[in-house]
């Protein structure tokens, strides 16, 4: 990857997927548009922003309607559940009729309007790849490093064969065929990188491969090799799974369709529970006694606990299968006395992305780039629906032996509540009211007792020159402080009611 003072471009290509990275998006626009004109021999641009945007044309375009912007959203790119197909067929349409030297240019700032951006991405590098071989037209995808978290950019590594950069188009070493991208395994992936530093490094056992390998955040994923024949039942297992922990437990297949929990017709919450508890657990799995301590606590025996278990392990490889009992037993293993929850490889996460960019709006803060931390900000937001698995009953989750949830749900609350203190106060510097207002009013819902929202919205009030507003603000913390909890006020919060109102 260039050096960050000149950022790279990712482009697709009949040749195959090419990517471009930048850290500002007027730079990287700007310098995209002199590396293309130069090394693509580019006369025309098309491209696709996140939003609405008003762009003058470039100074690196000549010439009447050489450049023309279209809205993400025109195009399907926000749409939910997206369709990336139906995104290629309308840019195809688009296209058609192109002059030679057209570049689509889509900047993937898109993927942050949408709840799982990774797996997005990861779909997009291959409609992009037939999108430019299908119109014979370069396409260059934009990724702005300053905005994308760290898993967005290493699918875009993986997904693209080539990077723009102001020295030309350069092959990208960490590039996956599409095989290996669809169907392989992590040690299949290291094996191809291997591979293309020497042709000696390269492992041909064929079963060195067949193995569980650990994933990201926070469990283990089996993969079966690329080039092994597909077994109609057995496709789904390399589908990838959207699971969305926050709020209600969901979790989504590749097609759209959402697992229902009750359709084996077991126990609905004790087969989400268990679900869930696996998913924490990851890789090292759970104890048959602990999952039946768990779900049974109360049960005559233990041998009534673990049949009841047995049933209910049936039930979620019920639900999870789709169809096909050879599936469900591939996702819910079975390890000795463990069961071990083994979803699609590389399955999006919520709680991992939502993590990641809370990290990547405190780096830009630190910076005092508001407006980058701003959109970091935003998508979190979207992506916390409510508490951590809200719908498992709390006699499973108030679990103070194991804690496996009680614990976690907190701290992933106490970092929403961040994401909206960060988000008024910005928006309080700018003068934006009523969104600071909005904000606090988020936090004061999942917290009435949350001091910074009161403070903010007090400020809010005094720069609105809203006294009585102030004054209504303080009495409704006070009565929260009454109803909710014996803690003495808040020094700071009286000395700054105090203050304004003097």
């Amino acid at each position: 990857m260039a050096d960050e003072s000149h950022p790279p471009v990712a482009a697709s290509s009949a040749r195959g997927s090419l990517s471009c990275f930048g850290i500002r998006q007027g730079d990287l626009l700007r310098d995209f548009g002199q590396w293309a004109r130069l090394h693509l021999g580019m006369t025309r641009l098309v491209y696709v922003a996140p939003s609405p945007a008003r762009l003058r044309k470039p100074a690196f375009l000549a010439g009447k309607g050489a450049f023309e912007v279209i809205p993400a959203a025109e195009m399907g790119f926000e749409r939910v559940p997206i369709s990336l197909r139906a995104v290629g067929r309308a840019m195809a349409d688009r296209l058609s009729g192109a002059p030679q030297g057209t570049v689509l240019a889509v900047d993937m700032g898109w993927g942050l309007q949408t709840a799982s951006a990774t797996a997005n991405f990861e779909g997009w590098t291959g409609v992009a790849a037939d999108l430019a071989e299908a119109t014979g037209h370069t396409v260059v995808s934009l990724y702005n490093r300053s905005l994308l978290i760290d898993e967005h950019l290493l699918a875009a590594l993986r997904g693209h064969s080539a990077v723009l950069t102001p020295e030309g188009v350069v092959d990208n070493p960490h590039w996956l065929p599409r095989a290996l991208q669809e169907k392989g395994t992590l040690r299949e992936h290291v094996n191809h990188w291997l591979g293309g530093l020497s042709p000696s490094l390269i492992r041909n056992n064929p079963f060195a491969d067949r193995h569980a390998a650990e994933g990201a955040d926070p469990m283990w994923l089996l993969g079966r090799r690329a080039e092994e024949k597909v077994i109609p039942t057995e496709e789904a297992v390399r589908e990838r799974w959207k699971i969305r922990c926050f709020g209600r437990l969901r979790v989504y297949r590749a097609d759209g369709s959402q697992i229902d929990w009750a359709a084996s017709g077991g126990a609905t919450m004790k087969t989400k529970t268990l679900f869930a508890y696996l998913l924490q657990q990851g890789g090292k799995g759970a104890q048959t006694d602990d999952l039946a301590d768990l779900l049974w606590p109360d049960a005559t025996s233990i041998e009534a606990a673990r049949n009841r278990l047995y049933h209910t392990v049936g039930c979620l490889r019920q639900a999870l299968d789709g169809g096909s009992a050879r599936r469900g037993a591939s996702t819910v293993r079975r390890d000795g006395n463990s069961y071990v929850l083994v979803p699609p490889e590389r399955s999006w996460l919520d709680i991992s992305t939502f993590e990641q960019l809370c990290r990547q709006s405190q780096s830009h803060l630190k910076a005092g780039d508001l407006d980058e931390s701003l959109i970091c900000l935003r998508a979190a937001d979207r992506l916390y629906s409510g508490d951590l698995f809200e719908d498992i009953p709390a006699e499973y989750v108030d679990d103070q032996e194991r804690d496996w949830c009680w614990t976690r749900r907190y701290w992933l609350r106490d970092m929403y509540l961040k994401v909206q203190r960060d988000a008024a106060r910005i928006y309080r510097r700018r003068a934006d009211h009523s969104a600071a207002l909005s904000h606090c009013n988020k936090a004061l819902a999942l917290d009435p007792l949350a001091e910074f929202a009161h403070e903010e919205a007090m400020q809010v009030f005094a720069a609105q020159g809203r006294r009585e507003a102030i004054e209504r603000q303080y009495a409704l913390y006070l009565d929260s402080l009454s109803r909710f909890d014996d803690r003495p006020r808040s020094a700071e919060l009286v000395k700054l009611y105090r203050s304004l109102t003097a």
